[in-house]
């Protein structure tokens, strides 16, 4: 009796671990060099920064898409923002996605948890929506964030590698 509860919890380990593998296929762009757009529209924030913030214009940069960068966020790299990526489901088409511990500026930095999806319009544009809730320095942050990327070369600059 025992061999076969071990044989059922065998086959319920494997097919779990086939439908997590399944569920999180790499997103179906070329790799190479990308060029971001990013826009953000802070929804909630202390008035002394509202101001400020208002006149942010959109940001555009540029991200070296690598193979394993296919399996979490294709288009973080070169945002200048640092996070722990993690794809929680992907369909090759759209991924949905949680950035933690993102770091934001490089004096008195701001921490921020990101979540959102990404969506492959076709193999060379893709767009993405984020929810951003940013803390630090005694205050919180929430914003709304937009990108655009449009694939541009196979290659990247060397100092991109």
């Amino acid at each position: 009796m025992s061999n076969a509860i071990r044989v059922a919890a065998i086959g319920l380990a494997a097919s779990l671990v086939f439908a997590a593998t399944d569920s999180l296929r790499p997103l179906n762009v070329k790799t190479g060099l990308w060029q971001i757009t990013e826009t953000v529209t802070w929804t909630e924030m202390p008035q002394q920064y509202a101001a400020m913030m208002k006149n942010v214009r959109p940001l555009t940069y540029k991200s070296c898409v690598k193979p394993k960068n296919l399996n979490t966020n294709p288009w973080a790299e070169g945002s200048g923002e640092k996070c722990n990526w993690t794809a929680m489901k992907s369909n090759g088409t759209d991924m949905d996605v949680q950035g933690t511990s993102c770091r934001f500026g490089d004096q008195n930095p701001m921490l921020a948890d990101v979540h959102g999806t990404i969506h492959v319009v076709d193999s060379e544009n893709g767009t993405g929506t984020f929810a951003i809730t940013m803390t630090g320095n005694g205050q919180t942050f929430k914003g709304h964030a937009t990108y655009t990327g449009k694939w541009m070369s196979s290659t990247c600059p060397s100092n991109m590698n």
